[in-house]
Parts: structure tokens; sequence; C-alpha cells
């Protein structure tokens, strides 16, 4: 009987280095991510961010369609077939390509960066981001290669538009020029567009975004020539800047206004100013 007892004895504790053996040491589950599963991951956040956007016909008929169909309107339907000044009316296609594309651009980055952010605080995503096993930032970053895919595809679409009609003068590689600078040019929006949705409530941010939106494309003289008293006030807005970048790079000399240099020197410090603002306030607040 004590030969039973003692032999049980024995064997009880057996199990505990079997289950050490075969649990690993929480050093190795925290170990560093490959730099492949890393980039899959913002890719795969990026993805379906882009998938979410693309299915929301509110967010894809105003930024997708309605930039092409106004450039068909206006470039095509109410411009006269044979007009009386072949100058002027070279310099109308450029002035309409240039309208409408950064009325492609300008849309997905205000409205789809700002105004999902902000919903997306209010209803609690982001600390449920904070939770999941993602690489940090990928939030953020998705929502910026969303809308550069969104840029590209609209400029794009203007752009062939443009040059099926036959109502631009720019060469192709201009044209890829100009729409290149447009695309990456951007991000300082998706800054402002950032800095809206880190301050505002969701129902707040749409109104705000609309404030913005629309004296930053009709003051900066990018749809009709402004009136002399507001001519001058035109730098002040990003949209302003970014075309006269653009137009440099692209080498289009009529519409250029003010030093290209000094016009990406107020782009960079407008996406620090209100990118770190935006990120300082999800650092703090959430």
């Amino acid at each position: 009987m004590n030969a039973v007892v003692t032999s049980s004895a024995t064997e009880i504790p057996g199990p505990m280095p079997l289950m050490r053996a075969v649990v690993p040491p929480a050093a190795h589950l925290r170990g560093p991510m490959q730099l492949t599963r890393i980039m899959r991951a913002y890719l795969v956040e990026a993805k379906f961010d882009f998938l979410n956007a693309l299915r929301a016909p509110i967010f894809v008929i105003p930024f997708l369609v309605l930039p092409v169909a106004l450039f068909l309107l206006f470039g095509v339907v109410m411009t006269p077939e044979h007009a009386p000044e072949p100058a002027k009316a070279a310099e109308a296609g450029i002035f309409l390509l240039a309208a409408f594309s950064s009325f492609a651009i300008l849309g997905p980055s205000l409205f789809g960066v700002g105004c999902p952010i902000a919903v997306e605080r209010d209803a609690g995503l982001l600390r449920l981001k904070r939770a999941l096993p993602a690489p940090p930032g990928s939030y953020l970053i998705a929502k910026v290669l969303m809308q550069l895919a969104f840029a590209t595809i609209g400029v794009t679409a203007v752009a062939i538009m443009a040059l099926l009609t036959g109502k631009l003068t720019m060469s192709l590689s201009q044209v890829c020029i100009y729409d290149a600078v447009l695309v990456v040019g951007t991000i300082p929006f998706c800054a402002i567009g950032l800095f809206i949705g880190t301050h505002s409530s969701g129902t707040a941010a749409p109104g705000l975004t609309n404030l913005i939106f629309f004296p930053m494309m009709y003051l900066s003289g990018m749809f009709f020539p402004l009136p002399k008293f507001l001519q001058p006030w035109a730098i002040i807005w990003p949209t302003f800047h970014l075309n006269q970048v653009a137009f440099a790079a692209a080498g289009i000399t009529q519409f250029r206004f003010f030093e290209p240099l000094m016009s990406l020197g107020a782009l960079i410090g407008l996406t620090v100013l209100f990118g770190g603002l935006a990120l300082r306030r999800l650092a703090r607040v959430g």
C-alpha cells in the first residue's frame, strides 16, 4: 500500500516539466515582426479602407464621377467648337484641367480622411484599433494611402477625358508630371483633414470640412478668375500653392503667379503644422 502511494506521489508533478516545455516563453512571443509582415499589415489595412470607401456611393460619385462630368459639361458641351482666339482656347483647356483635377484630389483628402476619423473616434473604434495586434500608425497610413489611390483615379480620369476631347494643348509627359505632382501634393490636405477629424465630433466634421472645402476651391482662383480685390488673397489657400508647384514642374508658364519654391515651402509647413497638431491630439486624447 505504501509502495503504491509513493509511486503515485512521484508521478503527480510529472506533467509540469512537460507543460513548460510545450509553452514557449513570453519573450519569444514578443519578438520583432519581419519587415515583410509589417508591410503586408499596412497594405491590408489600406486595401480594406479603400474597398470600404469604394462601396460608398456618397463618396464615389462626388469625387470620382463628378469631376469628369463637370469637365465634360464646362469644357466640351458649353465650349464653342470654333474658338475665335486659339491661344485663349488653349489656356482655357489648361485652366479647366487644373480646376477639375484640383476638385478630384481635394474632396477625398478632406472628406475621406477627416470625417471618417471623427466618426470612428466617437464610436470608440480608435481605442479598439489600439488593442488590435496591428503596427502603430497603420490606421492613419491606410487613410492616406486610400486618399492617394482615389486622387490618382480622379486626376487620371479627368486627364484622359481632356486628351480624348482635344481640349488640351499640353503634351502627354506634361500631363503626367502635372498629375503626379497633384497626387503627391495632396498630403498637406490629408494633414488638414486629419486635424479636422481629431479636433471635432462626428456630427460637426462634415460642416467644418465644407466651410474649408468651398472657400479653398473658389477663392483660390481655380474655377474662375477672381475680382481684383480678391486676387492678392489667393496666396492664403493651399490649392493655389499646389497648382503653382505643379505648373512649374510641368513647364507651364501661363498660370504661374508665385515663386514655386515658396509655394513648396508653404505646403511643407502646412503639412508639419496640421499633421503635428493632429498627432499630438491623438497622443493626448485619443
